[in-house]
């Protein structure tokens, strides 16, 4: 191949050449208007040829070539060499001057692409929405859904985000808003149903976090299961709560909040979807058209930050609490634990979000407004959902101020060292481990009443009671003594419910025993004959409520009197009346654990209960030093 110097000298002797002819040309002219013609015919083809300078000499056909060579020949002979090397070397740095221009535009241009990218990176919205619509699990993906599927075409995506474990309400919405699992928020369904969410907590939601951040911020929380605006989100934080029995009212009031306010986060639930699910089940047709229904209402929603003229600031995001098995939910199956998660936004990846888990979602927002979240928190932004972010390690956060926290171990295996026969001599007469059923260990006949939840205990699995109760059946405890031992973990109850009972709750004058946990911070025991009461309300560390405590009971006839002991201390003792020493215990020849001996009582038992035993006889100071050393305190 020619270099390009050569090229150039060729050129340069075909210019040369030319300018011969046109001079010869111009001689011969009786007019100075013909001259001038050539002349700038001339200035036009020298113009020409030194453009097609720059092409490759690959570029240049062999006729040309040879037709150039064949006019200069005589003329290079007589040209002055020194003069054409002096324009080729002119010509050529005239060359690499545009060659550097083309490259610094390309330069720049991507360049320019990156600054975007950065630009993006650093972005932080002025408005999110999280819309979360009840019950739908991953059910999405089943369902008709034109809006869902315009919305996030270009965003980032998931169906297999993990929502909590029970999967039910409160547990999950909490977490979700709080940022932390449910074993750590505490809430269930019953107390979130009238318990305020403490201001205090440590635990704040992302309302909460936004209003410490900007205390001007316009916030709304619409929902159609009002207990999330009563105990989820809390008061006093300029949070706009708006409570409907009506999804389409729900989202009526939502797309006018948006034109007249312009908010800066706003959360949306929907509810009518779990409540096809529980009245014709879960993944059916009915269940995926009110799917359908809804998705009609999440893309008004959207034209509504659309003609606000907003949605280009806008991180838009949809998913749901969680899914459900047959007619009901709280089991960790896969159409209970896994939901769907999507995104839409100027800085969303377009793509398949990776692990995820519900509580995520609170990190998600904060990270969408260029907040820090708490230390407190255990969420993450997850990998795929942002442009250039990648999760980190998920956050671990330990109160030190509690002692309560425990990593859930086995439960000892009888005949091992570890056994409980090995630490206290008194004999077992009932022991439910509840390591995912409620067979007694010992034998004895058992029945399950409404729906219970098996989570991690102290020892294996525990059982949450919010939405059920155990039965121990046959149960005449008559005039013996007996001793109860059981772990319990709540996040506070709403009234007094019961821990275990023999008889109706509803009056205390009432034939049997009850042991409630009550909302005054503390565990009450009765004990009636029917015209006879006697009672002992025993106060409970001022952090019960933060992890699990051992309540003991211990039911000393020979000695007339009650002992209490929480968390392995010294026992607060109730003596019985004369009236009541030699009196029957039997009432409705039923233990309950979680309910009174009529099963009815208006109070749910918002707790896991793990390790529930009844002693046959009475335990002293020393087997309580025994039982302390058995659970490793």
């Amino acid at each position: 191949m020619k270099t390009a110097k050569s090229f150039m000298r060729s050129v340069l002797l075909a210019l040369f050449c030319g300018c011969i002819v046109l001079t010869a040309v111009a001689c011969a002219s009786d007019t100075d208007e013909t001259s001038s013609t050539v002349a700038s015919e001339s200035v036009s083809e020298s113009e020409s040829l030194s453009e097609s300078s720059s092409v490759s000499t690959d570029e240049v056909s062999e006729a040309s070539e040879s037709s150039v060579e064949s006019n200069a020949e005589s003329s290079v002979e007589s040209s002055d060499e020194s003069s054409l090397e002096s324009s080729a070397e002119s010509s050529t740095e005239e060359s690499k001057e545009e060659s550097k221009e083309e490259s610094s535009e390309v330069s720049d241009e991507t360049s320019d692409e990156t600054s975007k990218d950065d630009e993006d990176m650093n972005y932080t919205y002025k408005h999110v929405i999280v819309i979360g619509v009840d019950g739908a699990g991953n059910f999405f993906n089943k369902s008709e859904t034109p809006n869902i599927d315009r919305i996030f075409a270009n965003g980032a995506i998931s169906y297999k985000v993990l929502t909590e474990n029970p999967s039910i309400s409160a547990q999950c919405w909490g977490a979700l808003l709080h940022g932390v699992t449910n074993k750590v928020h505490g809430l269930t369904n019953a107390i979130v149903a009238e318990t305020p969410y403490p201001q205090d907590s440590k635990y704040p939601s992302f309302f909460k976090v936004v209003s410490e951040n900007d205390s001007k911020a316009v916030m709304g929380s619409f929902t159609n299961w009002n207990p999330i605006n009563v105990g989820i989100v809390e008061n006093g934080i300029n949070v706009y709560k708006y409570g409907s029995v009506g999804d389409s009212a729900i989202c009526n009031a939502v797309c006018n909040y948006v034109s007249t306010k312009a908010p800066k986060l706003v959360f949306v639930q929907f509810d009518e979807v779990d409540g096809a699910g529980h009245s014709s089940g879960y993944n059916t047709p009915a269940h995926f058209a009110k799917i359908t229904e809804i998705d009609g209402y999440i893309g008004k929603i959207y034209e509504a930050y659309e003609k606000k003229g907003i949605l280009d600031d806008t991180l838009f995001i949809v998913t749901a609490d969680h899914g459900g098995n047959g007619t009901s939910h709280g089991g960790y199956t896969d159409g209970e634990k896994y939901i769907m998660f999507a995104a839409a936004g100027k800085t969303v990846e377009k793509g398949t979000i990776g692990d995820m888990e519900i509580r995520d979602t609170a990190s998600v927002v904060l990270h969408a407004f260029g907040y820090e979240q708490p230390e407190t928190w255990t969420s993450r932004v997850p990998s795929g959902l942002f442009k250039g972010v990648t999760a980190g390690e998920r956050p671990v956060y330990v109160d030190k101020t509690s002692n309560r926290y425990h990593e859930t171990v086995p439960t000892p295996e009888k005949g091992s060292s570890g056994h409980i026969s090995n630490f206290v001599d008194t004999p077992l007469k009932y022991y439910l481990p509840f390591d995912g059923d409620i067979k007694d260990v010992c034998g004895n006949e058992t029945a399950q009443n409404g729906k219970l939840y098996y989570i991690d205990g102290y020892f294996g699995k525990g059982v949450s009671l919010d939405d059920g109760y155990v039965s121990i059946k046959n149960y005449a405890p008559q005039n013996d003594s007996f001793t109860v031992g059981m772990w319990v973990n709540t996040g506070g109850v709403t009234s007094d419910p019961v821990l275990f009972s023999n008889k109706n709750w509803v009056n205390g004058y009432n034939n049997g025993y009850v042991l409630s946990l009550r909302n005054t911070n503390d565990v009450k025991f009765n004990f009636g004959n029917g015209t006879v009461r006697t009672d002992k309300e025993v106060p409970l560390p001022s952090d019960y409520r933060t992890g699990w405590m051992y309540v003991l009971t211990v039911v000393d006839r020979e000695k007339a009197e009650v002992r209490i002991s929480v968390d392995f201390g010294e026992f607060s003792v109730l003596k019985l009346p004369e009236a009541l020493k030699n009196t029957s215990a039997n009432a409705f020849n039923v233990l309950n654990i979680g309910q009174d001996g009529t099963g009815v009582y208006n109070a749910s038992l918002a707790a896991t209960v793990d390790e529930f035993m009844l002693f046959d006889g009475v335990l002293d100071k020393t087997d309580v030093s025994k039982l302390k050393e058995y659970y490793g305190k």
